[in-house]
């Protein structure tokens, strides 16, 4: 299972500590399109539920060490923002 913390707020990148003190969003990696986008969801492995935000043209900014960066655009309202998630693996 991954678990997910956002690293941006209505397209603002938040400070580190803030990123770490998040309480992470768990899940497995959906990847399909929605209205001809790339579409990159967290869905619970044991609900089947959607968890937290959807990240639109997803592309990995960097990954080490087991841990990710992604990049893609969120929607907030009637309007896309840059969105950025850190994802690692559950131990």
């Amino acid at each position: 299972m991954l678990e997910v913390r956002l690293m941006r707020k209505d397209g603002v990148r938040l400070p580190d500590d803030e990123v770490k003190a998040q309480l992470p969003i768990r899940g497995e990696f959906v990847l399909d399109i929605a209205n001809g986008a790339k579409r990159l969801r967290l869905k619970h492995p044991f609900s089947g539920n959607s968890e937290g935000p959807e990240l639109y043209e997803p592309v990995i900014v960097s990954a080490r060490n087991g841990n990710q960066v992604w990049r893609g655009f969120e929607r907030v309202g009637e309007r896309g923002v840059v969105q950025e998630w850190y994802v690692y693996l559950t131990r």
